[in-house]
């Protein structure tokens, strides 16, 4: 009785195993370093609101800011405000939508010369799933969408720097 008992648990326990696959996996993204004619560069959040999303979306910024962007000046500083980070997140039974639109500033400015250079830029990403999927996948697509995001103000600075 003891090996039917012991049978029957290892063969509900092996076979009623579910094997879930993640619908969006985390993606690698290759951002490139950006240099500035600067000798000091600082950080500046212009945003006063708190949630989850945005505390993630910062850690990603303050770590982009201090490994990817660069100075290799004599003179000048260089300053990076984030002026607006919008998050948008529709929830729904089988539909999740999650929206990132980011503005950033960088103001370069030398005192020798008395002149400093602006560029504002401004980029919008988002992503949505629909079907069966689980909670890791809505938090894999928010974090590719923020990534994705970086790395689009990174190409456009790249492009008009």
């Amino acid at each position: 009785m003891a090996r039917y008992i012991a049978f029957l648990v290892l063969f509900t326990f092996f076979g009623c195993k579910t094997s879930s696959q993640q619908l969006i996996k985390p993606e690698k993204f290759n951002i490139e370093e950006i240099k500035f004619n600067s000798v000091s560069k600082t950080l500046v959040y212009k945003i006063s609101d708190k949630n989850p999303n945005l505390d993630e979306i910062k850690k990603i910024l303050d770590y982009w800011f201090e490994n990817k962007i660069k100075v290799n000046g004599f003179e000048g500083t260089l300053e990076v405000l984030v002026e607006d980070i919008n998050i948008s997140e529709t929830k729904k039974i089988d539909y999740f939508k999650f929206s990132l639109e980011i503005i950033v500033e960088f103001k370069e400015k030398k005192e020798s010369l008395q002149k400093s250079k602006t560029y504002k830029i401004k980029a919008s990403e988002y992503g949505s799933i629909e079907g069966d999927f689980s909670i890791k996948d809505q938090e894999n697509l928010a974090l590719n969408i923020m990534y994705q995001a970086i790395n689009s103000v990174s190409k456009k600075l790249i492009e008009i720097y």
